[in-house]
């Protein structure tokens, strides 16, 4: 068996690889590992001169590839996947057959370069290759579980609603009620076509921009890198034909909007957003129930929402997937450094989140708890 690993680290031969590449990605039916987007990660978030995918071939035929880019960070150049550290999406390399992963997984781990991988499957055979070939040498590792959710469907709409709770049945009930009081209340769901996209487009855009994700520099309008990627993806998805907006509109006026592809006979929720001058008639509530119900009539198989398992989404009882980051740095002191400076501006990172997020008017010892939680260390004292 001849094996070869090339490294891609141009756009050109990236792009002359897509073929080849959705063909190795069809056997995992997930569109976050399609060729497409992480030609619209590359092009949106890659530093000049960063690309490193990592390709192994078996008789000239591509059996596994690595979608890496080595990241300067903190002192060091690390091995990370594309995407994920600005996505925070579901991921992951594509292969063949484990045999060809694990000789993937090999010569990454023999480039003695740290990395960070994210968004990797708890249970997938990544994440077992990788610690099974870093336990040897010497290395600096740690795991972080988070979750994300996802609603499987194996009965009909009406079967499934019953399982909601009594209390989030009326709760819903009650702000169709509150919207209605307010204007005509409309749902859609397009399929967009080229000439479409962009006032499409625009008009999630809009709505996702004009609550907390602004004020988190999270919203696609004012984040540069997002804005980038999305207008690429979407193009990409339409000429696909998998690409979904929806919307909630009351008097013709879009106050929650949703991004989603229709792949694999699943619903993914790319992005969310609604417009907080209507949050009494819970709008972001409304038209994700109203998608869930459209993914149950057009018979998909499950619901991917995407993101973190956050407490708002346990109305539809989901299930999770647990996934893990894997970092390996080779042990010295820089490594050891360059990890507590990524530890120190992490933590800082999310305490910013949180009080852009409130908007600066929540009370100081109820932020208290709020960053207390967010870190797993439970409710602050009172002092």
């Amino acid at each position: 068996m001849s094996v070869e690993i090339d490294i891609i680290r141009d756009s050109a031969a990236f792009s002359s690889l897509s073929e080849e590449w959705n063909a190795l990605a069809s056997r995992f039916n997930s569109p976050l590992l399609r060729h497409e987007w992480f030609a619209a990660c590359a092009d949106a978030f890659c530093p000049p001169g960063e690309l490193s995918i990592m390709v192994a071939h078996d008789g000239g035929e591509p059996t596994a590839i690595a979608p890496l880019v080595i990241n300067p960070k903190f002192g060091t150049r690390r091995f990370e996947i594309l995407g994920t550290s600005v996505l925070g999406e579901l991921s992951g390399f594509i292969y063949r057959d484990e045999g060809s992963l694990r000789r993937l997984i090999k010569s990454i781990v023999a480039a003695r370069r740290p990395v960070l991988f994210r968004c990797l499957l708890s249970d997938s055979p990544e994440l077992q290759i990788l610690r099974d070939e870093g336990s040897t040498g010497k290395a600096y590792a740690k795991s972080v579980t988070f979750s994300s959710p996802w609603i499987p469907i194996t009965s009909c709409w009406d079967e499934f609603y019953s399982t909601i709770s009594s209390s989030w049945r009326s709760t819903l009930r009650r702000a169709q009620r509150r919207a209605e009081e307010i204007g005509k209340v409309e749902y859609e769901i397009c399929t967009p076509t080229a000439e479409t996209l962009d006032g499409s487009l625009e008009e999630m855009v809009r709505v996702e921009s004009s609550g907390w994700k602004s004020r988190t520099g999270t919203a696609v309008l004012v984040n540069t890198g997002l804005n980038r990627f999305f207008r690429n993806y979407t193009q990409s998805a339409t000429r696909l034909g998998i690409l979904r907006f929806a919307f909630l509109r009351i008097d013709g006026k879009s106050v929650a909007s949703q991004l989603l592809v229709d792949y694999g006979r699943r619903y993914w929720v790319l992005k969310v957003g609604y417009d907080e001058s209507y949050a009494r008639c819970s709008p972001g509530i409304l038209l994700m129930h109203h998608v869930i119900h459209n993914a149950f009539e057009q018979r998909r198989e499950a619901f991917e929402l995407l993101g973190a398992n956050e407490p708002w989404v346990h109305i539809w009882k989901p299930q999770v997937h647990n996934h893990e980051l894997y970092r390996r740095y080779p042990l010295s002191p820089l490594s050891v450094i360059s990890h507590g400076l990524e530890a120190a501006d992490s933590a800082i990172g999310r305490v910013r989140a949180i009080m852009k997020k409130e908007g600066g008017g929540i009370p100081w010892r109820v932020l208290v708890n709020k960053i207390g939680r967010r870190f797993g260390i439970g409710r602050a004292p009172v002092l």
